[in-house]
């Protein structure tokens, strides 16, 4: 038990692009989640299941409601940033792993 919390802590320590990208990622579903609810509440019709093809128009879809009830406008501009962020920083964390993993990188 000792080792894996000291493995964990080894990550974090000294690899926080990982972290940095789990936790934009994490905010890109929250925000979706956000938008989602918004939609559904306001009788829009969204798809039953949580993660659909289809959630991918739903920024585009909230843009055009947003207006008409008074909504923040926030969210829409933030998903597509926090994702793609996101994504390239969990990619140099990972590979950074890797190349600790192998040996090539001496932390």
């Amino acid at each position: 038990m000792r080792e894996n919390v000291n493995t964990v802590l080894y990550i974090v320590w000294h690899n926080p692009p990982l972290l940095l990208g789990l936790g934009l990622v994490a905010v890109f579903l929250l925000l979706l989640a956000y938008i989602k609810f918004k939609l559904k509440d306001s009788g829009y019709g969204t798809a039953p299941l949580f993660f659909h093809p289809r959630d991918w128009e739903l920024p585009a879809d909230y843009r055009a409601v947003q207006s008409k009830h008074g909504w923040s406008p926030w969210p829409e501009f933030l998903i597509w940033p926090c994702l793609v962020t996101g994504v390239v920083s969990l990619l140099v964390g990972l590979f950074r792993c890797l190349l600790t993993a192998c040996g090539l990188l001496g932390f």
